[in-house]
């Protein structure tokens, strides 16, 4: 194992069918421990791997002709063994896709310390503050004493039913902060914001500072010769990978300043090279593509026109996937249920994730991207405009997205990816729809977070295609966008391509929507 900056790097040993390795792969992981009064230990070497260096990952690079670094990022409650195996999966995919072999494409599977749900129960009460525990052993202490020791009059059998509901709400508090603890979503958060963020900005400058001495003199300088770098975020790890491109991102970069700006027309000459100059990072880098998989992000970015953590990251990528479940139950559940308390917003209405957003087309790809035509929670983003008056003046930041909705999408064996699929193309589903989906992941029938991943599917297609060679090369190997739409029909997707329409059509679209309902 070689540790440098913090990070463990080893490469994996995925071959294909044929038992060449066509693409290859690295397996890096944050070495920062699950609990920071961990003592330090050395992790064993993983099975599938190697031990490897940051200067390995370097020189695979430089040998490309094309060089495309991708590094995918997975999400909270995902330990070691469980980040492993979804990299190794997602490994063999790209090895097994004949179009993705021979485009200089290189791999990173990175691993920030996320650890499994119910794990700290062990250091629950060691952790825990003395007031915390002193509130808690007052109340159990008070209800006992009330119920088995004291009978003073028969009054005090009246008075002990006060004291036991006033003791035993003084011990909800405490409860509910150790079940808290136990689900792990805070800690995952705390562990991603301040090792999973900084250590993979330090593996990207790692490896950016020994490229550029790797290179040929002038490749730093040219466009044509950087090395694109792409990102797939998986529920936190989309936090994970928008927040180090915010800290990667050079805002005060007086060309980049200059390109953020400038108003072009798209597709022209000048619009391109803007567009280049705003993904430049480092000596070596382009951001190109950007894909989140059911983000665990606030899908309140989608709305505000102020500048946010995913709108600062996504105008340096040069195109960004959105793939989404509305029967996300994890999402739609768990994660707006922690983040109750300190989001922000009065109404239910503004607190779902952004890996929830549904597409209200029918099945396969529409150019009508326009608010009316999204959904977050029972709203449209037209409607959830409206309620907070805001300007649709200007472009969205919402129509900056391609959509896929997966919420019906099946594999290539005709079964659900990421839900049963029973739903058919209907508006939409039923709070007892998502109770039963919240029951059959419970039972592991299906995986409604992360299947995206799990079977053959073309959503997993999609998703390693376009973060390795974009959606115009993708389009292009479905015969165009009539062959792409087709399958995304047969597959039971629906998505919305961006950039397809102005936005003064997408608000007149939007308007007779409106007046329709």
């Amino acid at each position: 194992m070689a540790k440098i900056q913090d990070l463990a790097t080893y490469e994996v040993d995925v071959a294909a069918p044929d038992g060449k390795v066509l693409t290859p792969a690295f397996f890096v992981e944050s070495t920062a421990p699950i609990n920071f009064d961990d003592k330090e230990s050395a992790l064993p070497t993983p099975e599938y791997c190697k031990p490897s260096t940051i200067d390995e990952i370097v020189a695979t690079l430089a040998k490309q002709e094309k060089p495309k670094l991708l590094i995918t990022v997975h999400g909270f409650n995902t330990p070691r063994d469980s980040a492993l195996e979804t990299y190794r999966r997602s490994f063999v995919a790209v090895n097994e896709d004949a179009e993705l072999q021979n485009r200089g494409l290189v791999c990173i599977g990175y691993r920030w310390p996320s650890e499994r749900a119910g794990t700290p129960w062990r250091s629950g009460l060691s952790a825990a503050p003395i007031f915390l525990l002193g509130v808690l052993f007052l109340a159990l202490a008070a209800v006992y004493l009330v119920n088995f020791y004291f009978e003073i009059c028969d009054l005090w059998k009246l008075a002990r039913v006060a004291v036991t509901a006033v003791t035993a709400t003084m011990a909800v508090i405490p409860i509910t902060l150790f079940l808290l603890r136990l689900v792990v979503y805070f800690r995952d958060g705390y562990r991603a914001t301040n090792y999973g963020v900084p250590d993979l900005v330090n593996l990207i400058r790692e490896i950016d500072d020994k490229l550029s001495n790797a290179r040929p003199a002038g490749a730093a300088d040219d466009f044509s010769r950087k090395v694109d770098l792409s990102f797939i975020g998986h529920s936190m790890g989309a936090f994970v990978v928008t927040n180090a491109v915010r800290i990667l991102t050079d805002v005060f970069s007086p060309q980049a300043i200059a390109a953020m700006r400038s108003i072009e027309m798209p597709g022209s000459d000048e619009e391109r090279e803007q567009r280049e100059i705003r993904s430049k990072i480092g000596k070596s880098f382009l951001l190109r593509r950007l894909v989140l998989v059911s983000p665990d992000i606030p899908a309140e970015v989608l709305l505000l026109g102020r500048s946010n953590a995913l709108h600062s990251s996504l105008i340096r990528f040069q195109e960004a996937h959105l793939f989404s479940n509305e029967g996300d139950e994890i999402l739609r559940d768990i994660s707006t249920t922690a983040n109750f308390f300190s989001l922000p917003t009065k109404s239910r209405n503004f607190g779902y994730r952004l890996g929830n957003v549904g597409v209200l087309t029918g099945w396969g790809i529409s150019e009508q991207l326009t608010l009316g035509n999204l959904r977050v929670g029972s709203r449209t983003l037209y409607e959830l405009y409206a309620e907070i008056d805001a300007a649709q003046s200007e472009e969205s930041f919402a129509q900056r997205l391609t959509y896929f909705d997966c919420t019906d999408s099946i594999d290539d064996e005709g079964k659900g990816v990421v839900t049963d699929a029973t739903r058919g193309d209907g508006p939409n589903l039923s709070w007892l729809g998502h109770l039963r989906l919240l029951y059959i992941h419970l039972r592991h029938e299906v995986d409604v977070h992360s299947g995206y991943f799990l079977s053959a599917s073309l959503v997993r297609r999609l998703i390693y295609r376009f973060a390795a060679i974009g959606y115009g090369d993708t389009e292009q190997l479905y015969g165009g966008f009539a062959g792409l739409s087709a399958q995304c029909e047969q597959y039971q997707i629906k998505s919305l391509k961006s950039g397809a329409r102005s936005i003064a059509a997408a608000q007149a679209q939007d308007a007779v929507q409106a007046a329709s309902t």
